[in-house]
C-alpha cells in the first residue's frame, strides 16, 4: 500500500502555513503509476551529495518544490542517504531564513527564534546579479548541482474577487471574466517582473558554465506563441509579463544545457492534487480564451506546478528539449480543489503517457 502524505500550503502575508489535509494527498503518486520500473531518474541514481538548485526558492513555488523533490525520490525508492540536497538560491538574508523556517520549522532559544537545521538544506544568498561578486556567487550555487529549477519567470497571478484590495499597489491588471459567477483579474507586479526577469537571464549564464548540471527545468508562461497584442497575450499580462520569459527562453535554447520548458498558465495559491492536460503552442490558452463559457486563460495552483516540475526533472530523458504547456483540466477548478473526485483523478493520471500522447512521443 502506498504511503499517503498530507503536507498543503496555503498564503497570507508571505507567511506558510500548514493547513489541514488538504491537497498533495498522495503527493505525486501520479507520476509513479504505471511506469515507475522503467523511471530514468536525473538523481535517484546519482553520487551523494545529490544536489538540486532551485531559484526563487523562497517564493510560494519553490518552497513547495523542495518538499516535493525530496518526497519524490522517497516515494521512488530512493535510499535516505541518497535522497536530494536542496540548494535553495534567494535573493537576501531575510528570504534564506524564511525558507529555513518555514521548511525546517523554528524553536525558542532565550527568548529568539531560532531556524531548526535541515541537513538536506542549504541556501545561498545571492543579492545582485549585475556585480562580480553577485555573479561569482551565482557560479558557484549552480556548480557541484546536477540538476536544477529555475522559478524566476514573472509570475502572474490569479487574484480572485474576495481576494482584491481597494489601495491601488501600482500593479498592471487585466480584467477577465467580467460576466462570470467568479469574477477575478490578473496581477502582474511590474517591477517585481523586470528584476525576476533579470535574475533569470544571469541564473541560464551561470548554470550554462556549470559543468555537473546534467538537466534544467524552467518555469516559464503561457502567451508566448501568441501575437503580443492578442487577447490570449494580454490576458497573460500582455508585453509586461510576456517579454521576459520569451528572452529567457531564447537563452536557455541558445546554451548547450540540457533542459525541458515548462509553460504555465495564470498561478494561484489553492491547494494541489487536480488532475493536469498538457499542449503545444498555446494551445490551451488559445482553446480557453476561444470558449463561450470562460475566456479566461488556464488557471494552476503552485502545489501542482511544483508537481509537474518535480516530475519533469525525474523524468529528464523523456522530455529533453520539449517546451510543454499545463494547466488544471478544464472539467476542474476552484470548487473541485480538495474533492475526493479531484484528488483520486490526479492519482490515477500518468503524467508521463499524457505528456507522450500530446507530443505523440515513444515511450520510454
Amino acid at each position: 500500500m502506498i504511503a499517503k502524505r498530507v503536507s498543503s500550503f496555503f498564503w497570507h502575508e508571505h507567511v506558510l502555513v500548514v493547513s489541514r489535509a488538504a491537497v498533495v494527498v498522495f503527493c505525486l503518486i501520479s507520476s509513479v503509476r504505471g511506469f515507475s520500473a522503467s523511471i530514468t531518474s536525473s538523481y535517484s541514481k546519482n553520487p551523494s551529495p545529490n544536489i538540486v538548485a532551485v531559484t526563487h526558492a523562497a517564493g510560494r513555488m519553490g518552497k513547495t518544490l523542495a518538499l516535493q523533490i525530496r518526497e519524490d525520490a522517497q516515494l521512488n525508492g530512493v535510499p535516505l542517504d541518497d535522497l536530494p540536497q536542496i540548494r535553495a538560491i534567494v535573493r537576501s538574508e531575510a528570504e534564506a531564513l524564511s525558507v529555513k523556517c518555514d521548511l525546517g520549522g523554528i524553536r525558542l532559544v532565550e527568548g529568539e527564534v531560532v531556524p531548526i537545521p535541515l541537513d538536506w538544506l542549504e541556501t545561498i544568498v545571492v543579492e545582485d546579479v549585475s556585480c562580480e561578486e553577485g555573479k561569482k556567487t551565482l557560479q558557484e550555487a549552480f556548480d557541484g548541482a546536477v540538476a536544477a529549477i529555475l522559478c524566476d519567470a514573472s509570475h502572474n497571478e490569479m487574484v480572485w474577487q474576495e481576494q482584491q484590495k481597494e489601495e491601488d499597489d501600482g500593479d498592471d491588471a487585466v480584467r477577465v471574466n467580467e460576466n462570470a459567477s467568479e469574477m477575478c483579474s490578473i496581477s502582474v507586479p511590474a517591477a517585481e517582473s523586470k528584476d525576476l526577469s533579470k535574475r533569470l537571464l544571469a541564473e541560464i549564464e551561470s548554470a550554462s558554465s556549470s559543468t555537473s548540471l546534467r538537466h534544467v527545468v524552467m518555469r516559464s508562461s503561457m502567451g508566448l506563441s501568441m501575437d503580443i497584442s492578442s487577447e490570449a497575450a494580454q490576458a497573460m499580462g500582455g508585453k509586461a509579463a510576456l517579454e521576459g520569459p520569451r528572452r529567457a527562453e531564447e537563452a536557455l535554447r541558445s546554451t548547450t544545457l540540457d533542459y525541458t520548458i515548462l509553460r504555465l498558465g495564470v498561478l494561484t495559491d489553492d491547494a494541489g492534487m487536480v488532475p493536469l492536460i498538457f499542449g503545444t503552442d498555446d494551445s490551451i490558452l488559445e482553446k480557453r480564451m476561444d470558449s463561450s463559457n470562460t475566456r479566461r486563460p488556464p488557471i494552476l495552483s503552485r502545489s501542482d506546478a511544483a508537481r509537474v516540475s518535480t516530475f519533469l526533472l525525474r523524468e529528464a530523458s523523456s522530455f529533453k528539449g520539449l517546451t510543454i504547456d499545463c494547466s488544471w483540466h478544464p472539467k476542474y477548478g476552484r470548487s473541485s480543489v480538495g474533492s475526493e473526485e479531484a484528488i483520486n483523478a490526479a492519482g490515477r493520471q500518468d503524467l508521463k503517457q499524457s505528456i507522450i500522447n500530446e507530443f505523440k512521443l515513444q515511450a520510454t
